[in-house]
């Protein structure tokens, strides 16, 4: 391993730790004394790779914002799809990182928590992944793969089952995950594609 891998594997090594206790304790419970701790490198070593705990912070929120774009990169052939296509994405990414679960919920604790500097917060809710997939449920609704009803009730209804379905793959990553189509079938329609295929197998 080169120098420069050696550094990136320690920033990587950091941040995973530094993760794990904000998860638990939150911004202001946790000190830099836990993180370094965690990390099982000395508390100097720590400023120098990150010189504030609000370095880390922010660190980590950029890392979970790309992490939200993620849905606008997904191409799909329908409304439903759409929701297929991220959810089986997202989850083969999970197990392969289970990282990825505890970011989503430090993402989702971040938007509303008080005890995140508020630049950051602003900042954690600068991509709307619920407004953005609102154009996929009015999709979906006109080519008959999405149910009826309210769009902004839809796309929060499966999102708030993905941060659901992450908080407790980072609390139990021994229990499976659900299948795509399970997750993506709360907004099919009564003739969605994924009931058609159940049919025919």
């Amino acid at each position: 391993m080169t120098r420069k891998e050696q550094k990136e594997a320690r920033r990587i090594q950091i941040l995973k730790a530094t993760l794990d206790l904000f998860v638990k304790r939150g911004y202001y419970g946790t000190k830099t004394s836990q993180i370094s701790r965690q990390a099982g490198i000395s508390e100097g070593l720590l400023f120098h790779y990150f010189p504030t705990k609000e370095i880390l912070l922010e660190e980590l929120v950029n890392i979970g914002l790309e992490g939200m774009r993620m849905p606008m990169e997904i191409k799909a052939e329908h409304g439903l799809d759409f929701f297929y296509q991220f959810t089986k994405t997202l989850f083969l990414q999970v197990e392969k990182n289970p990282f990825i679960a505890k970011m989503f919920v430090f993402m989702g604790h971040i938007s509303w928590a008080e005890d995140i500097p508020e630049k950051l917060r602003k900042l954690a809710v600068s991509v709307d992944t619920v407004s953005y997939s609102q154009k996929w449920v009015k999709a979906g609704q006109e080519d008959g793969s999405i149910r009826e009803g309210d769009v902004m009730s839809l796309s929060n209804m499966y999102w708030c089952s993905i941060h659901g379905i992450m908080e407790q793959y980072a609390l139990h990553p021994e229990i499976p995950l659900p299948k795509p189509e399970w997750v993506a079938d709360m907004l099919g329609s009564d003739e969605n594609m994924f009931d058609k295929e159940e049919d025919n197998g």
